[in-house]
C-alpha cells in the first residue's frame, strides 16, 4: 500500500491509501493488545477520557519501549491511529521505513547544532500541519528519549521518576493545529516501580495504570511552564504509586 501511494502521488489514489494503511494499522493495534491482556494477562487500568477528534496532541512520559504497545492500546483502541516522532536513520529499516513513510511520521535528525534543530522543526510542523488530511493522533515524548535512574543524575533532574521534559516538539505543533485541538496529557505507571520491555513481555508487570487528562491548544500558552506543571504531576503519581507497592 506504501508503495502504490509513493508511486501514485494523487490525491483520490492517496486517500484510499490513507484509509488502508490506517485499517492495516488498527488491526496490528489490536492484536498487540489481544496479547498483552490475554495472553500476558496485564491488567491496564485507564482513567480519564479518550477524544474522538480526528487529530490530537498527545504527551506522554517515557519509561520503556513497552510504552508503545499501551499507547496503541489506549488511544488507537478507542481513537485514532498513532503518530510517532522518530529517529531519521529508521527511515531504512526493512518494513519499518515503509511504514514510517506511509504513515508520514516525523521522521527527526536527533544531531547537534542549529541546522539539525531547524530540520527536526521542519518535519515536526510538517507532520503537524498535514493531519487535517491525514488524520492521527500525534505522539510527543518530551523527555527525548527513555527514563533511566542514570540519565535522571547525569540531568540533575529535579523529578525523581522523570526526565526533563523538552517544549520545542510541542511549540512547533501548538503553532500548526488550530485553538481547540485537543491535546492530551497522558501518564503512564507500572506499579510494582521501575521495569523495562523484557521484564513486561514475560508477565512480571501486571498491573498498568493509565492518567489522561485532555487540555485544549489555547489552553497551553506557555509549553515550557505547562510540561513544567504536568511533570510534577506525573512525578506525583508515579512517587505514589511506588509507595503504595512497596
Amino acid at each position: 500500500v506504501a508503495l502504490v501511494k509513493f508511486l501514485v502521488p494523487f490525491k483520490p489514489i492517496r486517500k484510499v491509501c490513507n484509509h488502508a494503511l490506517e485499517y492495516l494499522y488498527r488491526i496490528a493495534a489490536w492484536l498487540d493488545s489481544f496479547w498483552m491482556l490475554t495472553v500476558v494477562g496485564i491488567d491496564v487500568q485507564v482513567e480519564g477520557e479518550i477524544t474522538h477528534h480526528p487529530s490530537p496532541i498527545v504527551v506522554c512520559n517515557h519509561q520503556t519501549w513497552f510504552d508503545i504497545p499501551i499507547i496503541h492500546h489506549v488511544i488507537t483502541g478507542n481513537g485514532q491511529i498513532v503518530k510517532f516522532m522518530i529517529k531519521r536513520n529508521l527511515v531504512w529499516l526493512p518494513i519499518v521505513g515503509w511504514l514510517c513513510y506511509a504513515l508520514n511520521f516525523p521522521r527527526l535528525h536527533r544531531g547537534k547544532g542549529a541546522d539539525a534543530k531547524k530540520k527536526d522543526f521542519a518535519a515536526i510542523e510538517s507532520a503537524t500541519a498535514s493531519m487535517t488530511d491525514d488524520r492521527g493522533a500525534l505522539l510527543i515524548f518530551s523527555e527525548g528519549t527513555r527514563f533511566t535512574d542514570k540519565k535522571r543524575q547525569d540531568q540533575r533532574s529535579p523529578y525523581q521518576h522523570l526526565l526533563i521534559p523538552r517544549p520545542g516538539g510541542l511549540r512547533i505543533s501548538l503553532d500548526s493545529v488550530a485553538s481547540d485541538t485537543p491535546i492530551l496529557d497522558m501518564t503512564i505507571i507500572y506499579e510494582g516501580g521501575e521495569t523495562n520491555f523484557w521484564r513486561c513481555l514475560g508477565g512480571h508487570t501486571k498491573k498498568i495504570r493509565v492518567i489522561i487528562t485532555q487540555y485544549t491548544a489555547a489552553e497551553v500558552t506557555d509549553p515550557r511552564r505547562w510540561l513544567s506543571e504536568r511533570w510534577l504531576e506525573k512525578d506525583s503519581y508515579i512517587g505514589v504509586s511506588s509507595t503504595r507497592s512497596a
